[in-house]
């Protein structure tokens, strides 16, 4: 709440701006998650390009690729999202996953809870999570969706003149 919702809420009374870019995926979640944002934060003034373009994650990653932008680490190291090291929203496979990949971030964690009293995973603390405990992170592969085809569109098979110009020749694609 303190280091995302009011410092972003503080920013959007002090700056003025046309709108703000999140990076919700073509999904049933993330458009039900960007309805209730819109209606719950109507002063973020918040837009959605890759729901509005109807785009992925996988596809997203693929074209970023394409461009030469390199993935984000925690993509490449496994983890779903691209949150800071040890998100207090994680569940029990990411802080496993965090707790082999990062051991300091998890420990600095575990001690944090022990001292507020306040775990980020209800009713266990880091320092008593099961090791075996949650599901594993996978590794987010780039698709290329509809960029394939897009991309192909341009590409010209050596026979569509052909066919352009005697569509007779297309019964060889209905052909059993």
């Amino acid at each position: 709440m303190v280091l995302k919702k009011r410092v972003r809420q503080r920013l959007e009374k002090e700056i003025d701006y046309s709108g703000q870019i999140f990076g919700f995926e073509y999904s049933k979640k993330e458009i039900n998650r960007a309805i209730r944002f819109k209606e719950q934060y109507p002063d973020a003034k918040p837009l959605f390009p890759l729901i509005e373009n109807k785009v992925n994650k996988k596809e997203c990653l693929f074209y970023l690729e394409k461009q030469g932008i390199k993935r984000p680490t925690m993509y490449t190291l496994g983890y779903n999202n691209n949150n800071c090291i040890g998100c207090v929203k994680g569940g029990m496979g990411y802080w496993n996953k965090i707790r082999t990949d990062f051991p300091g971030h998890f420990k600095k964690m575990a001690d944090a809870e022990r001292l507020v009293g306040n775990s980020c995973i209800r009713g266990i603390f880091l320092d008593e999570l099961d090791p075996e405990a949650g599901r594993m992170q996978k590794i987010v592969t780039p698709d290329c969706g509809n960029f394939c085809d897009i991309e192909f569109t341009e590409i010209m098979h050596p026979r569509v003149e052909a066919i352009y110009e005697n569509p007779e020749q297309l019964s060889f694609m209905f052909e059993d």
